[in-house]
């Protein structure tokens, strides 16, 4: 037993010398000290405070097995997308996952590992005389916020969790007597956002890191943690959750809220005004960019989805909070396995893709869904021939951005007169890539299993999406976009999607309104309007007819951002059932989450490679899966700690 317990808290004991996950420290590789050596040091103590940031996880950790997370779930596991060389989703989706899921138990064991490392910092980092009580000060409050972060996250996967606490942890402490009960959701909600007021309080951080600390800890992080946090304290999954009234501890304590209480999206509201409060003198702001003078959609969405430190300039003030690392190979994943080009160095591996339904989500340039634009060129089956459309397709604002090449490969009218993220966000048939290499040669995406089909799966010899889509979010369009790459793990406009909803939920539908048209006028889309003004979209003034929109927008401005998988289940329509205007399921799609998922005929060469086909087969979503269950093994070990609904 004290083997497995030395391997789940002592590692917060030891300044390990694992690499850097941000840039800000150096690691000291292959050495290990003592708790008093650890401390003695300012490089040690550096160190241990960056081991404790690298828990943090990003977007691309799907893609890689890192030292301590092996990947995550959160877009493959929703609707969103899925991998075609990495199946750890899969046991989740299809049913299959029981409480020895593994996946539940290493986001478990890590986080509170995580939380653990910060306690132990905190309880020592003023043993550091070799700097400044000001410098172990800043310190000793970003591993508060850590530590408060790494419990919001083990609140919104598990749901209440069982909290530590400030007590000093002893060197022989077993997981059994670190972890106890859990905490109710209204006690966690108070200890994690009482943990970043403290942090604020303190004077010791910064309001706003500079560009090249980004990646830190501020005041600006508190308060983004403190709203997002409120925001799931007030939705439907844990606030007044009566499909929860049986997870109760042994003493009959009721963890989930049973009554409604619609003051907590009072407070939620609060927390996103003092927010945007401070944000204006701090200068977060959506991220703009202009051509000839004029706001430049494509641009401004491309900005902020390529995760390569080039464009820091650009994109700062909208990035909240953000997990750093050196490049690697996550374009590899997103970009197609090009053949039959002269540059081949502009080639990937193409298994990072998305769905039918997430393609269905994205708006048309005229504002509207798909299915309420009259002008969406709509088939059931397979196409004919005037389902596809012809020429080339450039960006309205900029005639060197051409989108796709009908004339070379077959493109649905779909694909046409979408908005500007749908380009940014999805690589579909025909569309150019955005890397013309050092030949600045045009490399066009065909996924047809045919002899135009350069990407398709007879000539990349299976290196291609099953579904016929990519995703493109974060890729990179040139060589040298940056020597670090970066996960936005809060930005601005998550924040004022956030405020909208609070807002609506609070009946200032107006206010409401103006903090979604911002994210909309970014995007190049009409605004919406509750009268019918004319160039803008009809919205009728009803607290559900407005949520429903801003729902819908969350889900296309923050894809494959990992929201979608938290989104639908605090707002309690996972399974589907909750969606009879099809705001977040297209009305061809059964069981929520879960159910049959779509995507192209990868097997199929024209036409018969653009009918809708099943891709996967999931399993309809259960009220368990609202949440992970808690390890077995600790359930086991634990005699307290009690097990999640249905697991």
């Amino acid at each position: 037993m004290k083997t497995e317990i030395r391997k789940y808290v002592a590692a917060a004991l030891i300044c390990l010398g694992m690499s850097s996950c941000s840039d800000f420290f150096e690691s000291i590789p292959g050495k290990q000290f003592g708790l008093e050596e650890t401390f003695a040091s300012k490089q040690r103590t550096e160190q241990y405070l960056n081991n404790v940031y690298s828990y943090i996880r990003e977007v691309g950790d799907v893609l890689h097995v890192d030292a301590n997370m092996n990947g995550t779930i959160f877009t493959e596991a929703s609707l969103e997308g899925a991998n075609r060389w990495n199946k750890t989703y899969a046991e989740w989706t299809t049913g299959g996952a029981t409480a020895s899921y593994s996946q539940a138990n290493r986001y478990f064991t890590d986080y509170y590992q995580a939380i653990a490392k910060a306690s132990t910092f905190i309880q020592n980092v003023d043993k550091c005389q070799e700097v400044g009580a000001s410098v172990r000060g800043r310190w000793k409050e970003e591993a508060r916020v850590l530590r408060a972060y790494y419990y919001f996250e083990l609140f919104r996967i598990y749901g209440p969790i069982p909290l530590i606490g400030e007590d000093p942890i002893p060197l022989d402490a077993s997981k059994e007597e670190l972890i106890k009960v859990r905490n109710s959701v209204d006690e966690c909600v108070e200890f994690i956002a009482n943990e970043l007021q403290k942090a604020i309080d303190s004077g010791d951080l910064p309001n706003r890191v500079s560009k090249n600390n980004l990646g830190r800890m501020d005041v600006g992080i508190c308060k983004a943690l403190k709203a997002k946090l409120y925001l799931y304290w007030a939705s439907p999954l844990f606030n007044g959750n009566t499909d929860m009234a049986s997870v109760k501890n042994l003493d009959g304590k009721q963890l989930f809220p049973q009554t409604e209480d619609l003051t907590k999206w009072n407070k939620a509201n609060e927390a996103y005004k003092e927010f945007f409060s401070f944000a204006t003198s701090q200068n977060y702001g959506l991220t703009k960019v202009y051509t000839d003078g004029k706001l430049d959609p494509y641009k401004s969405c491309r900005a902020i989805a390529a995760f390569y430190t080039k464009n820091y300039d650009v994109i700062f003030n909208e990035l909240i909070m953000v997990k750093l690392r050196d490049q690697w190979d996550y374009t590899y994943w997103t970009c197609p396995k090009f053949s039959g080009f002269e540059d081949t160095s502009v080639s990937g591996g193409g298994g990072y893709y998305t769905t039918q339904e997430t393609v269905d989500m994205f708006f048309t340039k005229n504002g509207l869904t798909i299915d309420r634009d009259p002008s969406y060129d709509k088939f059931e089956g397979v196409p004919s021939a005037g389902n596809f459309t012809s020429g080339q397709y450039y960006d309205e604002n900029d005639t060197e951005l051409k989108y796709f090449d009908a004339d070379n490969s077959y493109v649905l009218k779909q694909w046409k007169d979408r908005e500007a993220r749908f380009y940014v966000n999805v690589t579909y048939n025909g569309s150019i890539w955005l890397n013309y290499g050092s030949q600045n040669e045009e490399h066009r995406t065909d996924f047809t299993n045919g002899a135009r089909g350069t990407c398709g799966k007879s000539k990349a010899s299976g290196d291609c999406p099953d579904s016929g889509y990519l995703i493109r979010k974060g890729a990179k369009a040139t060589e040298d976009d940056g020597s670090k790459m970066f996960s936005p793990t809060l930005r601005v406009a998550d924040m004022i999607l956030g405020y909208a909803e609070t807002l609506c939920m609070c009946d200032d539908l107006e206010g409401a309104l103006l903090q979604l048209n911002q994210i909309r006028e970014r995007a190049g889309i009409p605004e919406y309007s509750f009268t019918n003004e004319g160039g803008k979209v009809f919205c009728p003034k009803t607290k559900n007819d407005l949520l429903n929109r801003i729902r819908r927008e969350r889900i296309v401005e923050l894809v494959f951002e990992w929201n979608r998988f938290f989104d639908v289940r605090r707002w309690k329509v996972a399974e589907g059932n909750n969606d009879p205007d099809h705001w977040i399921y297209p009305e061809y799609h059964k069981g929520g989450e879960g159910g049959n998922v779509y995507g192209m005929n990868m097997d199929k060469d024209y036409p018969d490679f653009f009918a809708r086909t099943l891709l996967e087969n999931r399993a309809n979503f259960s009220k368990k899966q609202y949440f992970m269950p808690i390890p077995y093994d600790d359930i086991r070990r634990i005699p307290e700690l009690v097990q999640n609904l249905g697991w």
